[in-house]
């Protein structure tokens, strides 16, 4: 999976704000509800135990910040407060969690803002009129069991193009509207996991009512896949808190051609700083950025801005985007160049440490490569070599 996967799956986790479900059978489903719930806190006590305080969810580590949006949840949730409470031996759940809509920054680079991307649907597009009856046999299949895809390599460049695009802003998700409206080829974002339609099987007539239905292979991007039938999925979509459909990939170019408004600039630039620790690395390094301005306008006072080193830059290439917010596109470009990235450290005109991550010892003509990559949509597809300066194609696992 690509190194946005981090991303986007960190988003899941607030996305995933439980509330109480009405319409599940009682007894089985409060009870997996629960242990679910118990065993992502365990989770998060456990971080405590190990570092001795609650994880960020700011922090640069994907893993603190997975757990501290998760605690985030769990705070403004009071059903899951009081729900937890015997599991809470250090408070977790009674510290103030802040402001829920203020998100790292580097999701809101990487994610497009959608201001429904939390809402939940006012409509529903079942009506029960009393609670349904314990699951049946016939019915057996709404929990039936993962097992592993042993084809799981066909499909993982499906999940990686995915979760580009909707990094990007190519792909767009939506509320689960209509949850029988299921076709092979289908995506959508079931429990925190993208769920792909491999297969639709041969229409049937159940019994009850002579309903039609037809058997899936559903692809998750965990590596497992299921064969529930059609209507058990969409009861499932249905269920399911903040379940959501991914759109078609829009068209669009995100640099090229006149179809879009430009919407600002990625920048390449080099450091013309004169401090001997830098000495051996500048010619070597270059800073990605980007800017709804013009370029040399944001270098116009680098000598007084930490992100420049405190030093005056000199511009080395620029390319417009259209349609996509550039802070998304360089969010994108630090992922895939991660690796490359250098560790610098300085103070600013203050006196406060800062700590710039948006120099890369990689060359320009490896940014050019790259930003042409995300511009056909193929970024997923590759990988960056930092022994050899080279983007390479990724190598399916045989």
């Amino acid at each position: 999976m690509s190194r946005s996967a981090d991303l986007f799956y960190e988003k899941l986790d607030e996305l995933i704000a439980a509330k109480d479900d009405l319409f599940v059978p009682e007894v089985k489903k409060a009870a997996t509800q629960a242990d679910d719930q118990a065993r992502l806190f365990l989770e998060i006590v456990s971080f405590r135990e190990r570092h001795g305080r609650p994880p960020d969810s700011a922090s640069r580590s994907p893993e603190e910040m997975r757990l501290g949006v998760r605690l985030n949840a769990f705070r403004e949730d009071e059903n899951k407060v009081s729900a937890l409470r015997d599991l809470d031996q250090y408070g977790l759940l009674q510290q103030s969690a802040g402001r829920m809509d203020q998100v790292p920054a580097s999701l809101d680079e990487l994610i497009a803002d959608d201001d429904d991307l939390l809402a939940t649907p006012d409509d529903h597009i079942f009506e029960f009129r009393a609670t349904p009856a314990p699951v049946p046999k016939a019915e057996a299949d709404m929990i039936a069991e993962r097992t592993p895809c042993a084809e799981f390599e066909k499909f993982a460049p499906i999940f990686d193009e995915a979760i580009a695009d909707i990094a990007s802003g190519v792909r767009s998700t939506v509320p689960t509207s209509s949850t029988y409206q299921i076709a092979a080829g289908d995506m959508f974002i079931l429990d925190g996991q993208l769920a792909y339609i491999a297969e639709v099987g041969a229409w049937m007539t159940r019994t009850k009512g002579d309903q039609k239905d037809a058997r899936l292979r559903i692809i998750y991007d965990n590596g497992t896949e299921s064969g529930h039938l059609l209507r058990s999925f969409g009861k499932a979509l249905y269920r399911a808190d903040n379940s959501r459909r991914v759109l078609s990939p829009q068209a669009g170019p995100l640099f090229d051609g006149q179809a879009a408004p430009v919407t600002g600039r990625i920048y390449v630039a080099r450091t013309l700083s004169e401090d001997p620790a830098l000495a051996d690395l500048k010619s070597h390094m270059v800073k990605v950025g980007s800017t709804t301005g013009s370029a040399a306008g944001r270098l116009s006072a680098a000598d007084n801005d930490p992100t420049f080193l405190m030093s005056k830059a000199e511009l080395v290439d620029e390319y417009d985007t259209r349609g996509v917010p550039p802070k998304k596109i360089e969010g994108l470009l630090h992922r895939f160049f991660s690796a490359a990235c250098v560790d610098v450290h300085l103070p600013d005109r203050f006196g406060r440490k800062v700590d710039p991550r948006e120099w890369f010892l990689v060359s320009p003509s490896s940014v050019e490569q790259a930003i042409r990559l995300i511009s056909t949509r193929k970024l997923h597809l590759y990988r960056y070599d930092i022994d050899d300066d080279g983007i390479v194609e990724r190598t399916p696992k045989v």
